[in-house]
């Protein structure tokens, strides 16, 4: 995908509309019955909570911070997330921030399963991971790069475990096998406090950004 048509940015929301949205959807979880609903406002609450940590105790570094304020082009960063998605809640607040640094960088998010079409065109090993931010030129919406879904550190862990974990043939050991690697995932993120992240988007933008 070359291009982001003008409708998706238009339709797109900010990082504080986000967090009212997720906010909107847990206050009105309680008349959702459908059980694959009631799993997701779960991870919903938890990716919550997290985000609002990150909010509070994140912090950029120098680099970060001289990086973003050398920024020359004017750039939309369009995040593809879901709000179940626990990845999402370790990194958005993260590149938020990065974003908030410059005057030159809109940071605008889109709902994965609203957009198959452009999700298709960001996929990794041909699924749909996300988040993936797709950095795009402000005035033509041409797509300069994109990043995602997890630091390469991490994204090599959950490949290696995930390969693992399915190979188990008893569901029970698996369900177990699971959710360790899900705590091994959260515990990842808790120690590297997003410097990971941070480094990896500053190595795209020298490459797009002028």
């Amino acid at each position: 995908m070359q291009t982001i048509e003008t409708i998706v940015i238009q339709k797109s929301i900010g990082y504080e509309e986000y967090h009212a949205f997720v906010e909107n959807f847990l206050s009105q979880s309680h008349y959702l019955s459908l059980k694959s609903i009631e799993i997701d406002t779960h991870n919903t609450r938890l990716n919550l909570i997290r985000m609002e940590r990150l909010d509070k105790t994140a912090r950029m570094t120098a680099q970060t911070r001289l990086q973003m304020a050398a920024i020359r082009t004017p750039m939309i960063w369009l995040s593809i997330v879901e709000a179940w998605c626990g990845d999402v809640a370790q990194i958005l607040p993260a590149i938020q921030k990065m974003a908030s640094l410059s005057d030159k960088v809109e940071h605008r998010l889109i709902f994965r399963d609203q957009h198959p079409e452009i999700m298709d065109a960001f996929l990794t090993n041909g699924t749909r991971s996300i988040p993936v931010v797709v950095l795009l030129d402000k005035a033509s919406l041409k797509v300069l790069g994109h990043w995602g879904p997890r630091p390469v550190e991490l994204q090599t862990f959950v490949l290696e475990n995930l390969q693992q974990i399915n190979a188990i043939k008893d569901e029970q050991q698996q369900k177990l096998s699971y959710n360790e690697f899900l705590t091994k995932t959260q515990r990842w993120y808790a120690k590297d406090k997003t410097y990971s992240t941070q480094k990896e988007f500053l190595d795209l933008l020298k490459k797009v950004a002028l």
